[in-house]
């Protein structure tokens, strides 16, 4: 059985962040502002997503930053009651942080290994 490389769960998981995002955009379809912030921020995650995807190295500091503020928020929303979607939120991000951290995880995604 052949297990996950580490730079295809690093995709796994932005795709769910950017399905979470895009799930919460769909909720918020009668707020304008709510709905643009949301697609913005979808867009967001899925623009790193297709830069890791293609080996750019601009995509991995970039999607560092994106995923530390992502665990911030998510850390803020957990403070605020919002807790399973905050958990969610963290679970993710912490594993995609940790994951870009790595500088095999990063050659992998870079193609240098």
């Amino acid at each position: 059985m052949k297990s996950i490389e580490a730079k295809h769960a690093v995709f796994i998981s932005l795709l769910m962040i950017s399905t979470y995002f895009g799930g919460i955009t769909a909720l918020s379809i009668n707020d304008r502002l709510q709905l643009a912030g949301g697609t913005f921020i979808t867009a967001l995650h899925l623009v790193i997503l297709i830069g890791l995807w293609k080996g750019m190295e601009w995509s991995v500091s970039a999607g560092k930053y994106l995923i530390f503020l992502d665990l911030m928020f998510s850390i803020l929303w957990m403070m605020l009651g919002v807790l399973a979607q905050g958990a969610t939120l963290f679970a993710l991000s912490a594993l995609t942080l940790i994951l870009l951290s790595d500088p095999e995880v990063e050659g992998q995604i870079l193609g240098r290994t």
